[in-house]
């Protein structure tokens, strides 16, 4: 009986029965009765078409992209719909890594999520300091597989919310009409609209992102 390819982002409906999991092929899926749970950070046509009539039973790839495939191929396999509904492919990573006890599966689910996105998560949602200490040390640093494994392995998971980094505000800087050593140019602008017409004028891109485009109507005193 010829089995089936699976490609999927989610691989909680794919444990039931012999699973075998790695990362990377490290085992020709041919055992019969047995689920091949492969983690895979690329994965290519040709790769995907390799295995397909040649698996006894299911080979399912974990990736976070679908990669280009013809028609053909398509037909052939299962994608599941959580590659097809996919609109932030780190959001599920992001989640195990805060909430998740089973660390070994955070970390095959982890591996390629970018290293500065993790970090925004964790500075809004953890503060332990020894954690921040040992990712100093490697973030940028060494190869990204050292900073993954600290954050995977240096969290401890909580039931709690994850807080959302939230954007940096917008600093103005003073438009070219004043000197960037002037302290009160933003206090002049918001009192003069002579002042805030010649902005818009002369230099409308360097214009304080508080400032109305429409011109201000002024008052001539004959």
């Amino acid at each position: 009986m010829t089995g089936i390819v699976i490609l999927t982002a989610d691989d909680t409906s794919y444990r039931s029965g012999r699973v075998i999991e790695s990362r990377g092929l490290t085992h020709p899926p041919t055992a019969p009765e047995t689920t091949y749970l492969v983690h895979a950070n690329r994965l290519t046509e040709k790769e995907i078409k390799h295995w397909i009539g040649l698996v006894p039973y299911r080979l399912v790839f974990v990736i976070r992209k679908l990669p280009r495939l013809s028609k053909e191929t398509k037909e052939a396999i299962i994608i599941d719909k959580s590659l097809v509904e996919q609109k932030n492919p780190h959001k599920k990573a992001i989640d195990a890594l805060f909430r998740w006890g089973d660390r070994r599966r955070v970390h095959n689910l982890f591996v390629g999520t970018p290293i500065p996105l993790a970090l925004a998560f964790v500075r809004a949602n953890n503060k332990d300091i020894g954690l921040w200490r040992m990712l100093a040390d490697t973030t940028f640093t060494l190869p990204a597989e050292y900073s993954e494994a600290i954050l995977v392995y240096g969290i401890k998971p909580t039931n709690k919310n994850i807080s959302w980094p939230k954007k940096s505000a917008k600093v103005d800087e003073a438009p070219p009409q004043f000197r960037q050593s002037d302290k009160y140019w933003d206090k002049i602008i918001a009192l003069e609209p002579k002042v805030r017409n010649q902005i818009r004028t002369q230099t409308p891109d360097k214009a304080p992102s508080t400032m109305k485009k429409r011109r201000d109507k002024t008052h001539e005193w004959f």
